[in-house]
């Protein structure tokens, strides 16, 4: 064991570049980041999402809130009080005098009809929680949306700075030939001004690109609170039915619009609650104290009392009236926010899945173009070299074979993008992401 050791050691000594490079493919994998790792990095950062799940707890509370608002009520009373007295003086029996008393008092009130107030007020919350869940469900499906999109856009702009780089390497090459070419006098000073401008051009595009990438990496960590660093292409993509029909009979399962349902019936309970504000209440109410007055004479008394209790509200100055009419108006509002939803989902599925289709139909025609223009290139060079084309030729079709690279890279990365867009208008898109324990 020991000779297979330092076997080891004199060939590390013997090739240190070998012990250089493993180390370093050992820290990228560990370092790589999948879009599985920036999904549990951008749940775990997103501040909305934090929001939801606040708004969730307070919703939890105000249906506690509605669940015992009509429950038993106890209250412990005690009294002082001083009172002067003065008769006429045509009274028999005078009572005039000062009188210093105090009282105490435990009072039970307990209501055993409400007109049904009590429970549609139950009904309420408990719409309005539910409403509050979806709300969450639909900010996260938004931001796992939003990580594929800066995720995708950092692959994107980190592929075409790739692209560019490469072009520049071509195109220093040609210039170096060029140069050399027109040392001896085989072209002119205006190809291989040509070929300075586009060497020119060249760098820019390469500071273009290194701009744009900083920036979608910017975007990237203000989603997932991490650095996008060494990022994973994305091989494979969830399936998507190949019938728009099929996508668009999903979207009833889209948490905005559950929601929006949800805040519909909400507003029909608080309706049905509001009409009856005016309604009569009845109180179980008991009483059980002990009171003492001290006057010339003096007093004291225990005192019991059982009894029901009849409120009606006779007069409220209109407010009821008020209450009903906002409330119907409440109505309407989550009436037309479903219908809107439908609509705007109806439609933006149609332009997606439209999107999609295209992008795939033409996948195998831009991977052509990109082997014609592959092609055309190789022989254009040796053609050039030959003498029998031109500067302008060669910079001409190494830019074409450019823009179809640049093409594919654009329609891969948008691909996915549509992908989890349409998953994310059918509603689909949290089922494909494992929730974390602490939501």
């Amino acid at each position: 064991m020991n000779r297979g050791i330092n076997q080891f050691k004199r060939q590390a000594c013997k090739y240190p570049y070998l012990m250089y490079l493993s180390v370093l493919f050992a820290t990228s994998s560990v370092e790589a980041m999948t879009l599985d790792d920036a999904f549990s990095a951008s749940l775990k950062h997103e501040s909305q999402l934090e929001l939801s799940r606040l708004s969730v707890r307070q919703s939890t509370a105000v249906l506690g809130q509605a669940t015992q608002r009509d429950g038993l009520k106890v209250n412990f009373v005690g009294q002082l009080d001083y009172e002067k007295i003065e008769t006429p003086t045509n009274v028999m029996f005078p009572t005039e005098g000062n009188r210093r008393g105090r009282s105490l008092q435990l009072q039970l009130d307990y209501p055993i009809y409400t007109s049904g107030r009590h429970s549609l007020g139950i009904e309420v919350a408990k719409n309005q929680l539910s409403a509050r869940h979806e709300a969450l469900s639909d900010q996260r499906s938004e931001t796992i949306l939003n990580t594929v999109m800066v995720y995708t856009d950092v692959l994107k702009k980190t592929a075409i700075l790739e692209l560019r780089k490469k072009t520049m390497s071509n195109l220093q090459r040609s210039l170096y030939e060029s140069q050399r070419r027109f040392d001896v006098g085989m072209i002119t000073r205006a190809d291989l001004a040509q070929v300075l401008a586009q060497v020119a051009q060249g760098q820019a595009d390469i500071t273009q690109a290194q701009s744009n990438l900083t920036i979608s990496e910017a975007q990237f960590y203000q989603i997932t609170g991490v650095t996008a660093d060494n990022l994973v292409a994305i091989n494979q993509l969830p399936s998507i039915a190949n019938n728009v029909d099929d996508i668009l009979s999903k979207t009833k399962n889209h948490p905005a619009l559950i929601q929006a349902k949800y805040e519909k019936q909400a507003a029909e309970k608080q309706y049905a609650l509001t009409k009856r504000e005016l309604w009569p209440t009845v109180m179980l109410t008991s009483k059980l104290g002990t009171q003492h007055a001290a006057t010339n004479i003096g007093s004291e008394s225990n005192n019991y009392m059982v009894g029901v209790q009849l409120n009606v509200p006779l007069y409220d100055d209109g407010l009821n009236r008020a209450n009903i009419n906002k409330a119907q108006v409440d109505i309407e509002l989550a009436n037309q926010k479903i219908k809107s939803l439908e609509l705007d989902l109806n439609q933006r599925i149609r332009t997606t899945y439209a999107q999609l289709q295209t992008i795939r139909q033409n996948k195998d025609a831009l991977q052509n173009a990109i082997d014609a223009a592959s092609i055309a290139f190789v022989y254009t060079r040796k053609e050039f070299e030959l003498g029998t084309k031109t500067t302008f030729d060669l910079l001409n079709t190494e830019q074409k074979l450019l823009d179809v690279q640049t093409q594919k890279t654009v329609n891969q990365q948008d691909e996915v993008v549509f992908v989890y867009q349409l998953l994310d208008q059918m509603g689909n898109l949290n089922d494909l992401v494992s929730v974390p324990h602490h939501q």
